[in-house]
């Protein structure tokens, strides 16, 4: 995008001084060359502009960012324990590491997602992780054992609620609501936590886990 930005304004900048020397002396062919140079100029200029645009809307809308890292261990074939640690935490602190159960994690939180058009402008929907929970994947597991769930943050979210309450007054929210998502546990895995301009996902980051996130478990 750096080089559509810059060919926009080379472009646009040479359209300016081919218009500005249509005035200056010379013959009628000679100033309607300049004038031709610079429509072709204003033209690709436009075409560049209008290419940066929709690249900008474009990585606005498939934007992920990264939220956390988060590896597990088993401690029985119905436990286990994971350790979450914040992308804004230095890598060499050690992670929240809380006891769950079930075969699969899940994380949620609230969404705010703003209208389009300032999803376009770059403007990414606010988000805040609240609970880490465990689950079955088996509903008959789950029917008979509630998930076990963990605070990130503790009490509620005031600014979603707010959002949540003046939702139909404000023009610029699409959309207020919670977003999870969820995976199996996977020992040995690293699986990363992102938002998008829609909700949560998540990845696994395909690598060995560093041993400065695995607090006090050691990766087999």
């Amino acid at each position: 995008m750096s080089f559509l930005a810059v060919a926009t304004i080379v472009l646009w900048g040479l359209a300016l001084a081919c218009g500005i020397r249509v005035f200056q002396r010379g013959s009628v062919l000679v100033r309607l060359r300049r004038a031709l140079a610079a429509i072709m100029c204003a033209a690709l200029g436009t075409g560049c502009a209008a290419l940066l645009v929709l690249a900008q809307a474009f990585g606005s809308f498939t934007s992920e960012t990264l939220v956390a890292a988060v590896t597990t261990q088993r401690t029985s074939p119905d436990a286990f324990v994971l350790t979450y640690h914040p992308a804004e935490w230095p890598v060499e602190v050690e992670g929240r590491t809380v006891s769950l159960e079930g075969d699969q994690w899940m994380i949620s939180g609230g969404i705010v997602k703003w209208h389009p058009w300032l999803t376009a402008l770059g403007l990414p929907s606010y988000h805040k992780p609240l609970r880490l929970s465990g689950q079955f994947s088996r509903a008959e597991q789950h029917r008979s054992r509630p998930p076990s769930v963990e605070v990130l943050e503790p009490g509620v979210d005031r600014v979603w609620e707010w959002f949540y309450r003046a939702d139909p007054y404000l023009p610029f929210v699409e959309a207020v609501y919670g977003s999870a998502a969820f995976v199996y546990v996977e020992p040995g895995v690293t699986q990363e936590v992102y938002v998008t301009p829609s909700g949560y996902l998540i990845k696994r980051a395909g690598k060995v886990i560093p041993s400065s996130l695995t607090g006090r478990f050691d990766t087999p």
